[in-house]
């Protein structure tokens, strides 16, 4: 992707190697073999907050990234105190993330964060808290257990259902946390890629990258090596939605005829629609740049491609190395890349909604709330912010350029 300081989003297994992830090392995992995922992240199929409030100043001593504000809250602020007194609300800009990757927001208005470099679930509540709801930062692994006694090793996409429990790529695994902080892996093995449908720890994924819940307790998984959609039901049952195995390409039909490149972000619409960043990556020697494609998978199984064209000897892809996408309520799609947003009708027109910005590098994750704002992960830079309709950027979580672990309770 963007300047993902070591060069981004390559096979899997250089990812491996750049990030120490893989293995269950600890560090800089900042996992884009991915996201922001990319998940990604769910719209539709949970409910979204109302349109965020002007938020509280900036903490003391943060300065603002070249073209944008700086805001502390993503929500509705904090109202007046029992005894008739303001209470100040807090400044998520005064917490600090380490690559976060996938969000996504729940009906409350609360944010949740994948952040990929602390190893750590993260959730942003909408007066701007921000608690660590699972994992320990600085320590990976792969353990089922509560808050911090639970371990990740390597953190991509994330959603959340109606009922608040969020979900997480971690590895070739799909992690549950309920709203207490519980976790328990409800497919696959982390440290195990492959390709088989089942019950829980006996299917395989292959470096699998997005997210999304439905309103009936099912996730579906944008699985990238694999070239596939896996929907898992609630109880771990892991099957094939869309693609054909061991079949790459831009096909369009049935669910079962259709292929992928490298699926990487999912989301879906409030009709049941599916949308997937499809990415053709790394780049093959007649096609210099990682083209991405925007497909479309309907609720009664048709997919077909609604944007998108490889790069090559003729000019550059449309879309380039773009895995970070959400829709809104009238079913645009919204994707993100480096550090532009674009918008995609319904009937395939694309317009810049912000950028390029000179301070952003790596959008890796996006989600949206009811008033089709957008918030976007920036991992390169450790910052979250704030894409207006009318394109205005305003950072609302995390300190641009400065890593950390610090939650605001």
């Amino acid at each position: 992707m963007a300047t993902f300081t070591s060069g981004s989003r390559y096979s899997a297994g250089l990812l491996c190697v750049m990030l120490a992830a893989c293995g269950g090392g600890g560090g800089d995992n900042g996992s884009v073999a991915t996201q922001a995922g990319i998940s990604t992240v769910p719209t539709g199929s949970t409910a979204v907050a109302p349109s965020p409030s002007t938020a509280a100043s900036p903490s003391a001593g943060q300065t603002s990234p070249v073209g944008n504000t700086s805001s502390g809250s993503i929500g509705t602020p904090a109202g007046d105190s029992a005894s008739g007194g303001t209470v100040a609300a807090a400044s998520a800009t005064d917490a600090r993330f380490n690559r976060p990757l996938g969000l996504a927001r729940d009906a409350a208005g609360n944010m949740y964060v994948a952040d990929s470099g602390n190893n750590t679930i993260r959730k942003i509540s909408a007066s701007g808290n921000v608690v660590t709801l699972a994992g320990t930062a600085g320590t990976s692994g792969s353990n089922d257990g509560i808050g911090a006694a639970a371990r990740f090793s390597f953190l991509k996409g994330i959603a959340v259902d109606a009922a608040g429990n969020v979900y997480a790529v971690d590895g070739n695994a799909v992690r549950k946390v309920t709203p207490t902080g519980v976790v328990r892996t409800l497919a696959g093995v982390p440290g195990l890629a492959g390709d088989a449908d089942g019950p829980g720890a006996t299917a395989r994924f292959s470096q699998p990258w997005g997210i999304v819940a439905d309103s009936a307790g099912n996730v579906y998984v944008a699985d990238t090596d694999n070239y596939l959609i896996r929907r898992i039901t609630s109880d771990g049952m892991v099957s094939t939605y869309a693609g054909s195995r061991g079949n790459r390409g831009t096909g369009n039909g049935s669910v079962a005829s259709a292929s992928f490149l490298g699926p990487k972000g999912i989301t879906r619409d409030a009709g049941g629609n599916l949308y997937v960043s499809d990415w053709y990556g790394p780049p093959a020697p007649m096609l210099r740049e990682s083209s991405t494609f925007i497909r479309k998978i309907t609720a009664d199984g048709t997919v077909s491609t609604l944007a998108g064209t490889y790069g090559g000897e003729t000019g550059p892809a449309q879309f380039r190395d773009t895995f970070a996408i959400t829709v809104d309520g009238g079913g645009n799609v919204f994707v993100a890349a480096f550090n532009s947003v674009q918008r995609i009708s319904a009937a395939g027109a694309v317009t810049n909604v912000a950028g390029p910005l000179a301070s952003v590098q790596s959008l890796e994750g996006m989600t949206i709330d009811a008033s089709a704002n957008l918030f976007v992960a920036d991992t390169s830079s450790h910052a979250i912010s704030r894409v207006t309709t009318t394109g205005e950027v305003t950072v609302v979580a995390g300190k641009v350029d400065e890593a950390g672990a610090v939650d605001v309770p």
